[in-house]
């Protein structure tokens, strides 16, 4: 779990690697910001240019094709495009694409934003479902309802998931909200991690009662239009709550403009889009996660296994990453075809860009 201490001024809980040294100098680095961030629009570059070994880099790239269904690969640092492939089909770096589960990065991103700005009340990550969704919750076992926001941030509600096997019976029903919280307590809350996006469809909901907006609103208005980009779509539910954690269309190029505003602190331009102390508390290990395929899990980032950078990564079904190294300042993302493609296939993915792509930075 997350340290108990807060940032001063903030609603925000205190990572246990705070990258105090990156915070201290934000200023400065402000006044350098790319100018991708000033103008609105993504410069591009060569790889030479920004530090990049340009054959490692091609040869990255070559090898994710390889290992198939691989749509396009996005590489941006320093906030210049550096490469920019297509491998024909849907998927391709101007068009919407269904990002599946990295959606739930961005919604990481919207609960950091309404804490900022106190919608959820003095108790901010310890607010629960009780007094966040109480007309939901009101028939539910005490248990239930003392689950907190950081609990459903970290996938460590206690609900038996309504992922992988159960997916399908899940979005089954007329209600997904009250289905999810239907599901038994297998786990105490905030004790065991388990990947579940009726978690992360209870957040959508929490923030939809909370502000009166509607999740895909609040991420245009919060967030994308604010740093240039856009949301083109978001599937509903039946109970007409947005789905939190899946099936989000944007253009691979607009996902890339969130990870380079995490890259520049929250900041872009000359606007706070999301609080510099949830960029950096939200990307930090607070659960296990699945430590064999996609690394450890902060507030709906996944920590990447094995990098020898401070890193963390937005994943979907199917292959969709957005991947952000704020050491190296650079950034990648990649769609594939919607189909699995299996345990070996990420982890064989993960070292070509811990090796190959990221691996082209000359230091």
């Amino acid at each position: 779990m997350a340290n108990p201490r807060h940032f001063p001024g903030t609603d925000v809980r205190a990572p246990r690697r705070v990258r105090a040294a990156l915070l201290a100098a934000l200023p400065l680095l402000l006044l350098a910001t790319p100018p991708v961030a000033r103008a609105g629009v993504w410069p591009s570059s060569s790889p030479a240019a920004e530090g990049l070994d340009q054959e490692a880099l091609d040869r990255g790239v070559e090898q994710l094709v390889a290992l198939g269904g691989v749509r396009s690969v996005l590489v941006v640092r320093h906030g210049r495009i550096v490469a920019d492939r297509s491998f024909g089909g849907p998927g391709r770096n101007a068009e919407p694409y269904n990002f599946k589960s990295a959606s739930k990065s961005l919604l990481s991103a919207l609960v950091g934003i309404a804490l900022d700005r106190g919608v959820f009340g003095e108790r901010g990550l310890d607010a629960t479902v009780g007094e966040l969704l109480p007309d939901d919750a009101r028939d539910l076992p005490k248990d239930k309802r003392r689950i907190t926001l950081e609990n459903l941030l970290s996938m460590e509600a206690g609900l038996r998931s309504t992922s992988r096997d159960r997916y399908g019976a899940w979005v089954a029903h007329d209600d997904w909200v009250a289905a999810a919280l239907a599901e038994p307590l297998v786990a105490p809350p905030g004790t065991a991690f388990d990947y579940s996006t009726g978690d992360t469809h209870l957040l959508s909901a929490i923030l939809t009662k909370a502000t009166g907006k509607s999740t895909l609103e609040l991420a245009r208005s919060w967030l994308m239009r604010p740093i240039g980009g856009d949301v083109a779509s978001w599937d509903r539910a039946p109970e007409g709550t947005y789905f939190g954690g899946n099936n989000l269309y944007m253009t691979p190029r607009d996902l890339a403009r969130l990870g380079q505003l995490y890259l520049q602190g929250g900041r872009w331009g000359g606007e706070q889009v999301v609080p510099a102390a949830w960029v950096g508390t939200s990307t930090e290990r607070h659960a296990t996660g699945w430590p064999d395929r996609y690394g450890a899990y902060g507030y709906l980032w996944w920590i990447p296994p094995d990098d020898p950078w401070e890193s963390y990564a937005a994943i979907g079904y199917g292959g969709q990453f957005l991947y952000v190294v704020p050491e190296l300042d650079m950034l990648v993302v990649m769609t594939s075809t919607l189909e699995s493609k299996g345990a070996a296939w990420d982890r064989a993915a993960f070292r070509i860009f811990r090796d190959q792509i990221f691996g082209a930075a000359i230091r």
